[in-house]
């Protein structure tokens, strides 16, 4: 990670960094399926919706983080089991700011994005971004896949990235921006990363 900018950032800025947010988002993406459970009109009051935005609803900034996927319970502790690990692993790493930021960014980002487009957005771009920083951080990283096949963490990484890239080209333009700012904080910490890797590749091809 190209975190030069952040850590000037962590600096000045470092007492806004919220602690223990693996856990927190945890729980309260938990407690929101709860309630979903019983209450399912609960989840629209926290989704990212541009127009309950632009009428005062401001906490769907940070709330549309934890809208549960609407899956089968299996599938939602396996959920909540992946954030947990996955943000765990990146606070390990680089402290609480610069995980705090990069939530941010891409809450902040895809905000935006909904209310240029005028269109709702949902947490998985952000949650992608997470994930993909977790691999370039751990790239040999097993995990199961189907609790039998275990697979390298850089080829699901390569396989989402691909699917991704799909999207963009295939999507509209709400799609798209959607996208690309759930992705914002994955670029903006990892492409410098990514431009040495290319042109080190080139070098060794001699190109």
């Amino acid at each position: 990670m190209d975190g030069a900018w952040v850590d000037r950032l962590e600096r000045r800025l470092g007492f806004l960094a919220v602690p223990g947010l693996p856990g927190l988002l945890t729980v309260m993406t938990a407690a929101a399926a709860l309630l979903a459970a019983s209450k399912p009109e609960f989840v629209s009051a926290l989704a990212l919706d541009p127009d309950a935005l632009l009428h005062g609803q401001i906490w769907r900034v940070v709330t549309f983080l934890i809208v549960p996927p609407q899956s089968s319970l299996l599938w939602m502790l396996l959920w909540l089991a992946m954030i947990f690990a996955v943000l765990s692993a990146l606070e390990a790493a680089w402290g609480e700011f610069k995980l705090t930021v990069f939530l941010a960014i891409g809450a902040l980002m895809s905000t935006a994005a909904a209310l240029l487009t005028g269109a709702s957005g949902d947490n998985g771009p952000v949650h992608l971004a997470n994930f993909l920083a977790f691999a370039r951080l751990a790239p040999d990283r097993k995990v199961l896949v189907m609790f039998v096949i275990p697979v390298k963490l850089r080829w699901i990484a390569a396989v989402a990235a691909a699917l991704t890239a799909i999207q963009l080209l295939g999507g509209d333009s709400a799609s798209r921006a959607r996208l690309l700012a759930g992705l914002s904080a994955y670029l903006l910490y990892f492409a410098p990363g990514h431009w040495q890797d290319i042109k080190f590749a080139w070098r060794r091809r001699g190109l």
